[in-house]
């Protein structure tokens, strides 16, 4: 293979300093609130994984992360401050912090065992606020010709969706220095540009606010998942995700109610959720966290950073509803919700007038449960040498075999905090033909999670196969007599 020794790039990389977008202040509230004394040590990153399949040219590949430096600004970002309203520093160049590991000539079991620390790792990575990088690259060689490339982000800095941007721009970037393609054309996006568009995105008004007041008010006061941190051995890294899936006339039900409903297929599983919730806790009200991407069109969808908006609805239900009345609803509250997105400290002022006195207080009070949608998956890069494709995760089977990485007794007075990390929350795949309950196998019971994964299965097939029959109809059929509280 060719090698060239360089890329496009801009002239002069700027250096800037900037305050947090408003993507990015719900995040640091929760780090701040999880780790008070050291938000990077939160332990919450964003994480992806690709299987690159084929010959590779190691040089070409570091020069290209080099590439990336110049052209995302988020990946040359430290912080300057770290306090209640922190200061980014975008730094005029950066390190590459690629790091590379030869498993290759292990036993199989071995080399399974230690991909399995290491994702683990990974998945609850700590970067250092100040020096960065906040973020990194492993680069695990598992046979002559087969490699894991897995990507670790502070959450701050990226959102799910920049993962594949990152490695389609890494892809194209190393096909570059081998001299196969065109450099890419310089991205001029800072993250001034970035928060400064966040901001015109998210208008600030009084109005906003009373909607805010009145959606959410009163705050929750009871869990409806109660922890049990039985130990303070408890591992607060021990996160594991609970499958669940729909069969293929359940998904052609579930499309066709939405249709019906002028919605989408996530909005009609979060009402079937929500619906179920309610049930299973005896409440008349919940209210529930999502998220929305945040990114618009155009260049914004090209840029490495945090963009992802949340908004939090409280919908209306009842026993006499019909299934597709309750989509409908879902639906409306959504517009709504997303009509009047603000950023999270201007709803915590509304909300809470004692906020700034009592941060860091996160996001998590604002709601009962969080339901959202996977990113969308990345479809596989095929080039002549080298073919890349995303892989789960995994990295479960590091709990059964290495150390705790944070022990319950650890974290001191977050330990609340910490617990509501873990509780379990529905991600729902791409496709709508399933998803995952996620939560910490250490603070909630394995037995409960599954049979709610298994109830709310059969609740979906139940009301998209009969979407006009009363809810409480539907209810007085539920199998068992499963409670949360």
């Amino acid at each position: 293979m060719r090698l060239v020794g360089h890329t496009h790039r801009p002239p002069q990389a700027r250096e800037e300093h900037v305050p947090l977008a408003a993507g990015q202040e719900t995040l640091w509230e929760l780090m701040r609130a999880l780790a008070p004394s050291d938000p990077g040590a939160a332990r919450l990153p964003v994480v992806d994984f690709r299987l690159l399949s084929g010959e590779l040219e190691p040089a070409a590949l570091e020069g290209a992360l080099g590439d990336l430096i110049h052209r995302h600004h988020a990946l040359r970002t430290v912080f300057a401050s770290a306090d209640d309203e922190p200061v980014l520093h975008v730094r005029p160049e950066g390190q590459v912090p690629l790091h590379h590991v030869d498993l290759s000539g292990l036993p199989p079991a071995e080399r399974s065992r230690q991909l399995d620390a290491l994702v683990h790792r990974e998945r609850f990575a700590v970067f250092d606020l100040a020096r960065g990088p906040l973020w990194r690259v492993h680069l695990v060689r598992t046979s002559a010709h087969e490699y894991l490339a897995a990507v670790s982000f502070y959450h701050v800095i990226s959102d799910g969706w920049a993962c594949s941007v990152f490695f389609e721009d890494w892809m194209h970037a190393y096909r570059a220095r081998l001299g196969q393609r065109a450099p890419q054309e310089h991205l001029d996006v800072s993250l001034r540009d970035a928060a400064d568009q966040q901001r015109a995105d998210l208008p600030v008004s009084a109005a906003h606010d009373a909607y805010w007041r009145a959606r959410l008010l009163p705050l929750p006061t009871r869990p409806v998942f109660p922890p049990r941190v039985r130990s303070p051995e408890a591992d607060l890294t021990a996160e594991v995700a609970l499958p669940f899936s729909f069969d293929d006339s359940t998904v052609g039900a579930l499309r066709e109610v939405a249709w019906r409903a002028r919605t989408t297929p996530f909005l009609a599983l979060l009402a079937a959720y929500h619906v179920l919730l309610c049930h299973l806790t005896r409440r008349e009200r919940l209210v529930a966290g999502t998220t929305t991407l945040g990114r618009g069109a155009g260049v914004w969808r090209r840029v490495v950073g945090q963009f992802t908006n949340n908004v939090y609805l409280e919908i209306p239900t009842s026993g006499a509803s019909s299934f597709l009345d309750v989509v409908r609803a879902t639906h409306a509250t959504m517009a709504e919700a997303v009509a009047h997105t603000s950023s999270f400290g201007r709803i915590a002022r509304a909300v809470r007038p004692s906020f700034d006195r009592e941060r860091p207080w996160p996001f998590l009070n604002l709601f009962d449960y969080w339901f959202q949608s996977a990113a969308p998956a990345a479809p596989d890069l095929s080039h002549p040498e080298l073919s890349v494709r995303q892989v789960g995760p995994g990295g479960q089977g590091a709990l059964d075999t290495e150390a705790p990485l944070l022990r319950a007794r650890e974290v001191g007075d977050s330990l609340p905090v910490w617990a509501r990390r873990g509780v379990p929350l529905v991600i729902v795949d791409d496709d709508r033909r399933g998803g995952v309950l996620v939560y910490n196998r250490d603070v909630y019971d394995t037995g409960m999670v599954a049979e709610l994964a298994e109830t709310y299965r059969w609740f979906v097939t139940a009301v998209v196969t009969e979407p006009e029959r009363t809810l409480r109809d539907v209810l007085a059929a539920l199998p068992g007599s499963a409670r949360l509280e």
